[in-house]
């Protein structure tokens, strides 16, 4: 009876100690959000090391002013620390002219920081010198250069929205048959070609997963393609720094996955057995009785981590078809306001011959 009591007291404790994790790991970690006001950019930027894996995420959460849940996603690098990238020709000249900008100085920096590259004097140095000479079409197989649209707008699950997606994926393709037929013998006088767009299906964020062969810095840029502003998530996340890669998608784990993976860890261990700090016999649950509350923990730990993600989707889900009816209710607005417009158009129209035929009629006898 007596150790039937230790057992129950036992597990609610367990319990509690669990939700109050719980309720400090929902608090521990919120995404930062962007917003980008109507045709501006918006870029992070990370320094990668050479045979990383890395994934970069991009989610348009709301457009604003009744706009469409699309923008324009630019990936490139190494931006700066790319010195190593330029052709021995390249190199020279701009040894040669960083050189005579120093002796153009003529002292006018503190002793000690002429020449010194700080992080920031890096990236611009590397933004303006630099990458304008190895971007391009002849670029080295070492620069990324990714740059497409992403469409949020008819994603989701029902056929109306299925088949809004095709309309808009057989446009995209037009306007690519349009162009080559256009422009497939004007060389390099050509335009620069469309920007793909990736249509999503699902309301989730759009990720791409690459491994970096070059040392340096590198941006993810986000820009709306119309004057609505938008708010966005965006990150770039390593291999290393997440601690692996999930098998499941092929992306780097997420903060969300990492935090979740760490809890299992923690109270759990490596190969599933739960963890006791208490190392005396006579203060630690012998190991029959501590199996019941260990079933118990690791079911209500995987249950409420996805509930977790089946609220976040559905907050996502909302979010999208809120914008949608609002959008919508924008869009029957200004075409109502046409039609009225229209109407008293044509009826003054109609009224102004009316009375003129009458009135000359009238003259007319």
């Amino acid at each position: 009876m007596k150790s039937s009591s230790h057992r129950r007291m036992f597990l609610l404790a367990l319990l509690i100690c669990y939700l109050s994790l719980l309720h400090f790991a929902l608090a521990g970690r919120i995404p930062i959000r962007y917003k980008i006001t109507g045709k501006k950019t918006e870029c992070i930027y990370d320094q990668f090391q050479a045979r990383e894996i890395v994934t970069y995420s991009v989610f348009v959460i709301e457009a604003l002013h009744n706009g469409k849940q699309k923008a324009s996603v630019a990936f490139e690098g190494p931006v700066a620390g790319n010195k190593g990238l330029l052709t021995p020709w390249q190199r020279n000249q701009q040894e040669d002219e960083e050189s005579q900008k120093q002796n153009n100085e003529d002292g006018s920096l503190p002793a000690g920081q002429l020449g010194r590259m700080t992080t920031g004097r890096e990236i611009r140095t590397g933004l303006i010198s630099h990458w304008p000479l190895i971007k391009g079409p002849n670029k080295p197989q070492e620069v990324f250069e990714r740059n497409f649209k992403v469409d949020w707008t008819y994603a989701g699950e029902s056929e109306d929205l299925a088949r809004a997606r095709g309309s808009l994926l057989e446009k995209a393709h037009e306007e690519m048959r349009t162009y080559n037929l256009e422009h497939k013998d004007k060389g390099e006088d050509a335009p620069p070609l469309p920007l793909h767009t990736v249509v999503q299906i699902r309301v989730e964020p759009f990720e791409e997963t690459h491994e970096i062969t070059a040392w340096g810095w590198y941006r993810l840029c986000v820009s709306s393609d119309d004057f609505h502003p938008l708010i966005v998530e965006m990150d770039m996340r390593t291999a290393e720094r997440m601690r692996g890669v999930n098998p499941g998608t092929g992306h780097v784990y997420t903060y969300e996955q990492r935090e979740y993976l760490d809890e299992q860890t923690s109270m759990f261990g490596e190969g599933g057995k739960a963890v006791s700090d208490a190392e005396d016999g006579h203060n630690a649950a012998e190991d029959g009785d501590f199996n019941e509350s260990k079933i118990k923990l690791k079911y209500m730990h995987e249950l409420t981590s996805e509930i977790m993600k089946t609220q976040h989707d559905r907050m996502n889900r909302i979010r999208a078809h809120s914008n949608d009816a609002q959008r919508g209710a924008a869009e029957m607005k200004w075409s109502s306001k046409l039609e009225t417009f229209m109407y008293v158009v044509i009826t003054g129209v109609q009224v102004y011959t009316m009375h003129k035929w009458l009135l000359g009629n009238l003259l007319g006898k």
